[in-house]
């Protein structure tokens, strides 16, 4: 889980969770110049742009070609409940059922932090992939959306790759990796967590168009 700065290109990838960040920040680390910075000793819940511009200065995204993915809302909480409860350090005995994870049971069986180099404890490790939104990730510590020069839909990225690559002047040869299998992420909702989800993500839903079920 990394930024990733390209010095040659003056780009820097956002790294969000669950959106095929690390295969993206995968294939853009072999670049001639990439310097990758990934998610070290965090003690208190920031999204990921905070983390980037403590570490790069306020003024990374501005000053580069930033880009980052962003994904179906609805999707991306499935997503992020398979990862961290399919985590035998974090979940030992088995993670509780999607309903009870988003309604406040996330905690139940939550033992081991599996990450200590990057979260101070198994509860932060939970909260980063799962309860800090996709816009709390591409906020500053204000609140407001960080100036990024271009967002890729995690739905059609093989299209949107396309003119990320060009803009870069490369081709990345993109892994497919923390790939779950499971069922169409409709199948896991009732009509309150659907609720429930579209409440806590409505500045992306906005932003981006998104609806539940949409492809």
């Amino acid at each position: 889980m990394a930024t990733v700065l390209l010095t040659r290109q003056d780009a820097l990838f956002l790294h969000l969770p669950k959106t095929a960040g690390f295969s993206v920040s995968t294939a853009l680390a072999r670049l001639e110049g990439a310097e990758s910075y990934p998610v070290r000793g965090l003690r208190r819940l920031r999204g990921a742009a905070q983390v980037a511009s403590r570490r790069l200065g306020r003024d990374v995204f501005e000053r580069t070609f930033s880009f980052a993915v962003v994904r179906d809302p609805w999707d991306w909480a499935v997503s992020g409940w398979k990862h961290v409860t399919e985590n035998t350090k974090a979940y030992p005995d088995g993670g509780p059922g999607f309903e009870a994870f988003l309604t406040g049971g996330w905690r139940e069986g939550l033992s081991h932090n599996p990450n200590p180099m990057k979260f101070k404890d198994a509860e932060l490790f939970v909260r980063y992939h799962c309860f800090a939104t996709q816009w709390d990730h591409l906020s500053d510590a204000r609140g407001r959306l960080v100036p990024l020069a271009y967002t890729a839909r995690f739905e059609r990225l093989a299209d949107e790759l396309r003119v990320i690559e060009d803009r870069l002047g490369v081709r990345l040869d993109l892994p497919h990796r923390n790939r779950s299998e499971r069922a169409p992420y409709e199948a896991y909702y009732t009509p309150a967590l659907r609720e429930r989800v579209a409440r806590a993500n409505a500045p992306l839903i906005r932003r981006f168009g998104y609806e539940f079920g949409g492809r």
